[in-house]
Formats: structure tokens, C-alpha cells, sequence
């Protein structure tokens, strides 16, 4: 079962990858919307990239299709992941050690 594992990190790796692809790809998209890529851009060498930039998300998505219920955006993922494991706070009174304590408690600075 420990080939599963892998399995799904892999499948993690790729989809973060496709969904790097699309991001370009809406990045692209929105410089062209807005004329900005004038600014950076001959108009050959942008539809050059454009065409790159979607041969790149077709393949990622061939090797990753989209999947609405295991692909999910980092944040949400983070977030689920830290309501999973709630650590105790760094800041709670802890007993010294050997009886030594803090004369000044520089968190209420």
C-alpha cells in the first residue's frame, strides 16, 4: 500500500504544475485584455508564447485531467491541514526549568 502513497504525491506534483500552467496561461490572457503586453512584447514573439504556454496546459492536462473533488487551490489545502492539527500555541506558560523564571515577560511588550 505504501506504492498508493506515491501515487497520490505524484498525481500532487502534476497538478500543481497544470494549475502553474493555467495561471500562466490567465496571466497571459490578461496582458493581451489589457494592451500591457505591448510594453513587454513584439507582437511575433507573444503569440509565440501564448501558443507555448497552451501547448504546456494541454499537456499537463493530459497528464493530470481536472478533478473538482482532489484538486483543490494550496490555500485551501493549508487550511484544511492546519484545522486537522491544532499545535498549542508557543505562547502558553510553560514551567522553567529548574526553577528558573523570567523576570520580564516580553510578550505584553
Amino acid at each position: 500500500m505504501a506504492n498508493s502513497g506515491n501515487a497520490e504525491q505524484g498525481r500532487s506534483v502534476v497538478v500543481r504544475w497544470r494549475m502553474l500552467a493555467e495561471r500562466r496561461l490567465n496571466y497571459l490572457i490578461t496582458l493581451y485584455e489589457t494592451g500591457r503586453w505591448k510594453v513587454y512584447y513584439a507582437e511575433p514573439e507573444f503569440l509565440k508564447i501564448v501558443q507555448e504556454a497552451r501547448a504546456a496546459l494541454k499537456t499537463w492536462e493530459q497528464l493530470a485531467p481536472p478533478d473538482p473533488v482532489q484538486d483543490k487551490p494550496v490555500e485551501v489545502a493549508i487550511a484544511q491541514a492546519e484545522n486537522a492539527a491544532i499545535l498549542p500555541s508557543p505562547f502558553t506558560q510553560v514551567p522553567s526549568a529548574n526553577g528558573v523564571e523570567a523576570k520580564d515577560d516580553l510578550r505584553k511588550a
